[in-house]
C-alpha cells in the first residue's frame, strides 16, 4: 500500500514540534498539541472519498451560472456592462459576494455540524486559517474573471490545477508523481485545451484556434492565476489532513475566508468610481439577489467544502487534482440548463449555454483523464 503519510512530526527537545513536507522541516507547534497519528485509510474509504469528491464536484459545478448571475446583477445595480465595470467594482463585488457567502455558510456549519466542534483544537484552527487563505486569494480571482469570461471557460480554466498541483508537490518533495498521474494530467490539460476551444479541429487537422490571442481576455488570466492559490489549498489539505480530523478545519476556513474577503471589500470601497450609482446594501436587500446567495452558502460552500475537507485527506493530492478536473464538466451541463432559470429568477438576461462538439470530446478526455490518474498502483511501486 502506498505510504500516504505526506506530512510527519517528530519531537524537538521537550515543549514542540517539525512538521516535515517532503525534505523540509519546519518547527511550528508544541509538541502537545500534535495529535495521535490517524489511522491508515482502507480501500473501502479511499472508494467513498472518490465518490464524494466527484458530488463535490458537482455541486462546484453549479456555483458556476450561479455567481455569474449575481455578477450579472451587481452589473445591473450598478448600471454597468461587463466591458464597461472598472476593475475596482468587478473586485469589491467579487469580496463582498465572498465574504457574505461563507459568513452564512459558517452560521450554517455551526448550526449542522456543531458536533465536530468538540474535535477542534489550535492545530485545526491554524490549519483551516492557512487553507482558507490560499483559498480565498484564488476565489476572488476566479470569481472577477467569472465576471467577463462564460461560466463553462472559467470551469476549463479552473480544471487546470490538475497540472499546477503535480508539479508543485514534486517541487516541494524533490520526487517525481506516479507515471499515470503525470499521464493523466497532460490527458487532462489537452482535454481543457478542447473543452475551451483553445485547439480546434479544422479540415481534418488538429491546430490551435486562429482567434485565440484575440479571445483569450483579462478575466481569463486572472482565472488562471486563480488555479496557482487553488494548488496550494489542496496541497494543504493533503498534508495537513492526513495528520489531523480535517472536518475540524472547516470553522477556521470559513472564518478566514469570510474574514479576508471582507478586509479586501473594506480596502477597495473608497476607490470604486461606481459605488456613486447605488450601495450595496440596497442591493443585498433584494430577494432574487439574497436567495441565490443562500442557495450558494448551502450546497456549494457548506456541503461541498465539508465534504472536500473530510474525503480529500484519503487519496492523494494528485489524484485528488485530476478528479477536480471533472468540475468543468459539471460547470459546463449546469451551464447548459440552469441560466433560462435563473434569468427568470432573477430577472436578468443570463441565456442557456450551446451544447457543443468540443464539450463532448474534451469532457471524454477530462474522464479519461480521471480514470488513468486514479488507476489502482501495483505493489511495489514506486511512491
Amino acid at each position: 500500500m502506498r505510504n500516504l503519510s505526506v506530512l510527519q512530526a517528530s519531537r524537538l527537545g521537550n515543549n514542540s514540534a517539525i512538521v516535515k513536507i517532503g525534505t523540509f522541516a519546519i518547527p511550528c507547534l508544541p509538541a502537545s498539541w500534535v495529535p495521535a497519528m490517524l489511522a491508515p485509510v482502507q480501500p473501502s474509504d479511499r472508494r467513498r472519498a472518490i465518490v464524494a469528491l466527484v458530488l463535490v464536484n458537482s455541486m462546484w459545478g453549479l456555483s458556476f451560472p450561479m455567481m455569474k448571475c449575481l455578477n450579472m446583477q451587481v452589473d445591473e445595480h450598478f448600471s454597468v456592462t461587463q466591458l464597461t465595470a472598472s476593475p475596482m467594482l468587478r473586485s469589491s463585488a467579487a469580496a463582498w459576494m465572498i465574504g457574505i457567502r461563507f459568513t452564512a455558510a459558517m452560521l450554517l456549519y455551526l448550526l449542522f455540524f456543531h458536533r465536530t466542534l468538540r474535535q477542534v483544537q489550535m492545530p485545526h484552527l491554524l490549519a483551516g486559517a492557512a487553507i482558507g487563505a490560499m483559498f480565498v486569494m484564488g476565489l476572488i480571482l476566479q470569481v472577477i474573471g467569472l465576471g467577463t469570461i462564460p461560466a463553462s471557460r472559467s470551469g476549463f480554466l479552473t480544471s487546470l490545477v490538475v497540472v499546477v498541483t503535480p508539479i508543485i508537490s514534486a517541487i516541494a518533495q524533490r520526487r517525481m508523481p506516479r507515471p499515470t498521474v503525470i499521464a493523466g494530467a497532460m490527458l487532462a490539460l489537452f482535454g481543457v485545451a478542447v473543452l475551451a476551444e483553445v485547439i480546434q479541429l479544422r479540415d481534418g487537422r488538429i491546430g490551435f484556434a486562429a482567434d485565440m490571442r484575440q479571445t483569450w481576455t483579462t478575466g481569463d488570466w486572472l482565472t488562471l492565476l486563480s488555479v496557482f492559490f487553488f494548488s496550494g489549498q489542496i496541497l494543504l489539505l493533503d498534508q495537513l489532513g492526513k495528520r489531523y480530523h480535517s472536518i475540524a478545519f472547516t470553522p477556521s476556513m470559513f472564518a478566514t475566508t469570510a474574514l479576508l474577503a471582507f478586509c479586501t471589500f473594506a480596502w477597495l470601497q473608497f476607490h470604486v468610481p461606481e459605488s456613486a450609482v447605488g450601495g450595496w446594501t440596497s442591493l443585498a436587500v433584494k430577494p432574487s439577489f439574497y436567495l441565490m446567495l443562500i442557495l450558494l452558502c448551502s450546497i456549494p460552500s457548506l456541503i461541498a467544502f465539508a465534504w472536500m475537507n473530510k474525503y480529500q485527506p484519503m487519496i492523494s493530492a494528485g489524484q485528488a487534482a485530476v478528479i477536480y478536473t471533472l468540475e468543468p464538466v459539471f460547470a459546463s451541463l449546469w451551464a447548459m440548463t440552469l441560466p433560462a432559470t435563473l434569468s427568470l429568477c432573477c430577472t436578468v438576461a443570463y441565456a442557456n449555454e450551446t451544447f457543443s462538439t468540443p464539450l463532448v470530446i474534451g469532457g471524454a478526455l477530462v474522464l479519461a483523464a480521471n480514470a488513468l490518474a486514479l488507476w489502482p498502483q501495483r505493489r511495489g511501486g514506486p511512491h
